[in-house]
Protein backbone atom coordinates (compact mmCIF):
# COMPACT_ATOMS: atom_id res chain seq x y z
CA UNK A 1 0.00 0.00 0.00
CA UNK A 2 1.56 3.74 -1.14
CA UNK A 3 1.86 5.66 2.02
CA UNK A 4 0.41 9.43 0.90
CA UNK A 5 1.88 11.97 3.16
CA UNK A 6 0.36 15.16 3.99
CA UNK A 7 2.45 18.41 3.89
CA UNK A 8 1.43 21.79 5.18
CA UNK A 9 2.17 24.79 3.67
CA UNK A 10 4.01 27.22 6.03
CA UNK A 11 1.56 30.05 6.32
CA UNK A 12 5.27 32.04 7.09
CA UNK A 13 6.72 30.93 3.46
CA UNK A 14 3.71 32.15 1.97
CA UNK A 15 3.73 35.24 3.47
CA UNK A 16 6.96 36.10 2.87
CA UNK A 17 6.34 35.10 -1.15
CA UNK A 18 3.59 37.37 -1.22
CA UNK A 19 5.72 40.18 0.25
CA UNK A 20 8.71 39.52 -1.90
CA UNK A 21 6.26 39.49 -5.29
CA UNK A 22 4.57 43.09 -4.46
CA UNK A 23 5.94 46.03 -6.42
CA UNK A 24 8.09 48.27 -4.41
CA UNK A 25 9.41 51.79 -5.40
CA UNK A 26 12.82 51.54 -6.37
CA UNK A 27 15.93 53.94 -5.01
CA UNK A 28 19.01 54.07 -7.14
CA UNK A 29 22.71 55.16 -4.87
CA UNK A 30 24.49 56.77 -7.20
CA UNK A 31 28.08 56.97 -5.66
CA UNK A 32 30.15 59.74 -6.15
CA UNK A 33 33.20 61.67 -5.63
CA UNK A 34 33.24 65.28 -4.13
CA UNK A 35 33.70 67.95 -6.96
CA UNK A 36 34.32 70.92 -4.41
CA UNK A 37 36.39 70.66 -1.09
CA UNK A 38 34.47 69.10 1.95
CA UNK A 39 35.62 68.43 5.67
CA UNK A 40 36.18 64.90 4.88
CA UNK A 41 38.89 63.71 6.30
CA UNK A 42 40.64 62.45 2.35
CA UNK A 43 39.27 64.74 -0.89
CA UNK A 44 40.08 63.56 -4.24
CA UNK A 45 41.36 66.56 -6.15
CA UNK A 46 40.22 66.70 -9.70
CA UNK A 47 41.36 69.87 -11.65
CA UNK A 48 39.93 71.69 -14.53
CA UNK A 49 36.19 70.79 -13.65
CA UNK A 50 34.74 73.99 -15.25
CA UNK A 51 36.75 73.02 -18.52
CA UNK A 52 34.96 72.02 -21.98
CA UNK A 53 36.46 68.93 -22.13
CA UNK A 54 35.53 68.30 -18.14
CA UNK A 55 32.25 69.76 -18.41
CA UNK A 56 32.00 67.34 -21.56
CA UNK A 57 32.62 64.38 -19.51
CA UNK A 58 29.95 65.52 -16.97
CA UNK A 59 27.11 65.65 -19.55
CA UNK A 60 28.13 61.83 -20.74
CA UNK A 61 27.83 60.79 -17.23
CA UNK A 62 24.55 62.50 -17.08
CA UNK A 63 23.36 61.48 -20.01
CA UNK A 64 23.98 57.76 -17.98
CA UNK A 65 22.44 58.29 -14.68
CA UNK A 66 19.16 59.70 -16.64
CA UNK A 67 18.23 56.45 -18.09
CA UNK A 68 17.42 55.00 -14.52
CA UNK A 69 14.54 57.74 -14.94
CA UNK A 70 14.17 59.00 -11.72
CA UNK A 71 11.09 60.33 -10.35
CA UNK A 72 12.89 62.64 -7.44
CA UNK A 73 16.66 63.47 -6.91
CA UNK A 74 17.71 63.63 -3.43
CA UNK A 75 21.31 65.07 -2.46
CA UNK A 76 23.56 64.74 0.58
CA UNK A 77 22.90 68.14 1.74
CA UNK A 78 21.50 68.63 5.05
CA UNK A 79 17.22 68.63 5.41
CA UNK A 80 17.61 72.42 6.53
CA UNK A 81 19.16 73.74 3.54
CA UNK A 82 16.23 72.60 1.26
CA UNK A 83 14.38 75.39 0.66
CA UNK A 84 17.45 77.41 -0.26
CA UNK A 85 18.91 74.75 -2.77
CA UNK A 86 15.25 74.50 -4.06
CA UNK A 87 15.37 78.20 -4.55
CA UNK A 88 18.83 77.98 -6.23
CA UNK A 89 17.54 74.98 -8.28
CA UNK A 90 14.39 77.41 -9.58
CA UNK A 91 16.53 79.92 -10.87
CA UNK A 92 18.60 77.60 -12.71
CA UNK A 93 15.81 76.49 -14.46
CA UNK A 94 14.76 80.19 -15.38
CA UNK A 95 18.30 79.95 -16.52
CA UNK A 96 19.66 82.72 -14.10
CA UNK A 97 22.43 81.09 -12.54
CA UNK A 98 25.82 79.06 -14.12
CA UNK A 99 26.21 75.83 -12.24
CA UNK A 100 28.86 75.69 -9.25
CA UNK A 101 31.58 73.17 -9.30
CA UNK A 102 29.90 70.37 -6.92
CA UNK A 103 28.35 67.53 -7.89
CA UNK A 104 24.84 68.82 -6.13
CA UNK A 105 24.52 71.13 -8.99
CA UNK A 106 26.17 69.48 -11.76
CA UNK A 107 25.04 66.17 -11.73
CA UNK A 108 22.11 66.34 -9.60
CA UNK A 109 20.79 69.85 -10.99
CA UNK A 110 21.55 68.69 -14.19
CA UNK A 111 19.50 64.96 -13.97
CA UNK A 112 16.23 66.79 -12.42
CA UNK A 113 16.24 69.75 -14.78
CA UNK A 114 16.33 67.21 -18.03
CA UNK A 115 13.75 65.34 -16.63
CA UNK A 116 11.76 68.45 -16.02
CA UNK A 117 11.20 67.95 -12.06
CA UNK A 118 9.61 70.67 -10.35
CA UNK A 119 11.78 70.17 -6.98
CA UNK A 120 14.81 67.96 -5.48
CA UNK A 121 15.14 66.89 -2.30
CA UNK A 122 17.98 67.47 0.63
CA UNK A 123 18.22 64.84 2.88
CA UNK A 124 21.28 64.57 4.57
CA UNK A 125 21.93 65.72 8.58
CA UNK A 126 25.00 67.14 9.78
CA UNK A 127 24.38 68.19 13.44
CA UNK A 128 26.77 66.99 16.50
CA UNK A 129 24.98 64.04 17.25
CA UNK A 130 25.81 61.08 19.47
CA UNK A 131 29.74 61.34 18.33
CA UNK A 132 32.03 62.85 20.73
CA UNK A 133 35.32 62.67 18.63
CA UNK A 134 35.88 63.77 14.92
CA UNK A 135 37.19 61.64 12.40
CA UNK A 136 40.15 63.67 12.50
CA UNK A 137 40.85 63.16 15.96
CA UNK A 138 40.09 59.48 15.83
CA UNK A 139 42.58 59.02 12.66
CA UNK A 140 45.65 61.09 14.74
CA UNK A 141 44.86 59.06 17.57
CA UNK A 142 45.19 55.69 15.65
CA UNK A 143 48.40 57.07 13.78
CA UNK A 144 50.37 57.63 17.23
CA UNK A 145 48.78 54.82 19.27
CA UNK A 146 47.96 52.11 16.89
CA UNK A 147 50.97 52.94 13.89
CA UNK A 148 50.09 48.97 12.54
CA UNK A 149 46.34 49.02 12.96
CA UNK A 150 46.33 52.58 11.28
CA UNK A 151 48.13 51.57 8.16
CA UNK A 152 45.38 48.38 8.33
CA UNK A 153 42.38 50.70 8.04
CA UNK A 154 43.67 53.84 6.30
CA UNK A 155 46.14 52.96 4.03
CA UNK A 156 44.13 51.73 1.11
CA UNK A 157 42.89 55.35 1.75
CA UNK A 158 45.91 57.34 1.55
CA UNK A 159 46.99 55.80 -1.38
CA UNK A 160 43.90 56.46 -3.33
CA UNK A 161 44.48 59.79 -2.33
CA UNK A 162 47.79 59.75 -4.35
CA UNK A 163 46.63 58.27 -6.93
CA UNK A 164 46.40 60.67 -10.05
CA UNK A 165 42.40 61.48 -10.06
CA UNK A 166 43.03 63.92 -13.33
CA UNK A 167 44.51 61.36 -15.54
CA UNK A 168 40.52 59.72 -15.42
CA UNK A 169 37.71 61.04 -16.75
CA UNK A 170 34.44 61.42 -15.13
CA UNK A 171 32.71 58.70 -16.22
CA UNK A 172 35.97 56.53 -15.51
CA UNK A 173 35.74 58.52 -11.69
CA UNK A 174 31.81 57.42 -11.45
CA UNK A 175 32.90 54.10 -12.63
CA UNK A 176 35.52 53.54 -9.78
CA UNK A 177 32.88 55.30 -7.26
CA UNK A 178 30.24 52.67 -7.81
CA UNK A 179 32.78 49.88 -8.30
CA UNK A 180 31.14 46.88 -6.04
CA UNK A 181 34.65 45.98 -4.75
CA UNK A 182 35.48 49.39 -3.57
CA UNK A 183 31.97 50.17 -2.19
CA UNK A 184 32.93 46.81 0.06
CA UNK A 185 36.07 48.13 1.18
CA UNK A 186 35.19 51.56 2.27
CA UNK A 187 32.74 49.69 4.30
CA UNK A 188 35.28 47.76 5.79
CA UNK A 189 37.18 50.61 6.54
CA UNK A 190 34.34 52.33 8.25
CA UNK A 191 34.01 48.90 10.51
CA UNK A 192 37.45 48.39 11.17
CA UNK A 193 37.77 52.02 12.95
CA UNK A 194 35.74 50.37 15.75
CA UNK A 195 38.99 48.76 16.92
CA UNK A 196 40.55 51.81 17.48
CA UNK A 197 41.24 52.07 21.17
CA UNK A 198 42.90 50.33 24.13
CA UNK A 199 41.10 48.61 27.28
CA UNK A 200 38.09 50.43 27.68
CA UNK A 201 38.90 53.51 25.32
CA UNK A 202 36.61 53.08 22.35
CA UNK A 203 38.31 55.86 20.43
CA UNK A 204 37.24 54.88 16.61
CA UNK A 205 33.60 54.26 18.22
CA UNK A 206 33.73 57.53 19.59
CA UNK A 207 33.02 58.83 15.65
CA UNK A 208 31.46 55.41 14.32
CA UNK A 209 28.31 55.99 16.26
CA UNK A 210 27.85 59.88 14.72
CA UNK A 211 28.34 58.00 11.20
CA UNK A 212 25.66 54.99 11.95
CA UNK A 213 23.30 57.74 13.25
CA UNK A 214 23.97 60.10 10.22
CA UNK A 215 23.58 57.12 7.67
CA UNK A 216 20.44 56.13 9.23
CA UNK A 217 19.06 59.47 9.68
CA UNK A 218 19.47 59.48 5.22
CA UNK A 219 17.70 56.24 5.52
CA UNK A 220 15.28 57.56 6.99
CA UNK A 221 14.73 60.60 5.23
CA UNK A 222 14.66 58.37 2.17
CA UNK A 223 11.63 56.78 2.70
CA UNK A 224 10.11 59.71 3.47
CA UNK A 225 10.10 60.57 -0.28
CA UNK A 226 8.08 57.16 -1.34
CA UNK A 227 4.43 58.38 -2.18
CA UNK A 228 3.72 55.30 -4.30
CA UNK A 229 5.29 52.18 -5.45
CA UNK A 230 6.01 53.56 -8.71
CA UNK A 231 8.40 55.79 -7.37
CA UNK A 232 11.93 55.99 -8.52
CA UNK A 233 14.20 57.87 -6.10
CA UNK A 234 18.05 58.74 -7.32
CA UNK A 235 20.17 59.48 -4.54
CA UNK A 236 23.26 61.15 -5.48
CA UNK A 237 25.95 60.90 -2.24
CA UNK A 238 29.68 59.89 -1.32
CA UNK A 239 30.52 56.28 -2.39
CA UNK A 240 31.68 55.53 1.30
CA UNK A 241 27.82 55.72 1.93
CA UNK A 242 26.77 53.26 -0.40
CA UNK A 243 27.62 49.97 0.94
CA UNK A 244 25.48 51.08 4.28
CA UNK A 245 22.73 52.97 3.11
CA UNK A 246 22.52 50.23 1.13
CA UNK A 247 22.12 47.22 3.89
CA UNK A 248 19.41 49.62 5.63
CA UNK A 249 17.34 49.98 2.68
CA UNK A 250 17.53 46.11 1.59
CA UNK A 251 17.05 45.04 5.47
CA UNK A 252 14.18 47.26 5.55
CA UNK A 253 12.14 45.22 2.91
CA UNK A 254 10.39 48.39 1.96
CA UNK A 255 12.63 49.16 -1.55
CA UNK A 256 14.20 47.50 -4.31
CA UNK A 257 17.63 48.96 -4.70
CA UNK A 258 19.26 49.52 -7.69
CA UNK A 259 23.09 49.42 -8.97
CA UNK A 260 24.62 52.19 -10.20
CA UNK A 261 27.10 50.64 -11.89
CA UNK A 262 25.11 49.23 -14.62
CA UNK A 263 24.35 52.65 -15.65
CA UNK A 264 28.13 53.97 -15.94
CA UNK A 265 29.38 50.96 -18.06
Amino acid sequence: MQIVKEYKVNEVDVQMDEFKSVKKPTIMLLGTFHMASTQDLINVKVDGLSSSPRQQEILEAVARIKKFTPTKVALEVPTKKNEGINQRFQEYLAGNIDLPINEIYQIGFRIAADLSHKQIYCIDWMEQGAGTKSAGEVYEWAKEHQPQLFQDIYGRLLEQQRSPASSKSILEMYRDCNDPVRVRNDHTMYINMARIGKQDEYIGMEWLIWWYQRNLIMFSNLTRLLDSDEERVLFIVGSSHVQILSQFLEESGLVDVEAAAGYLN
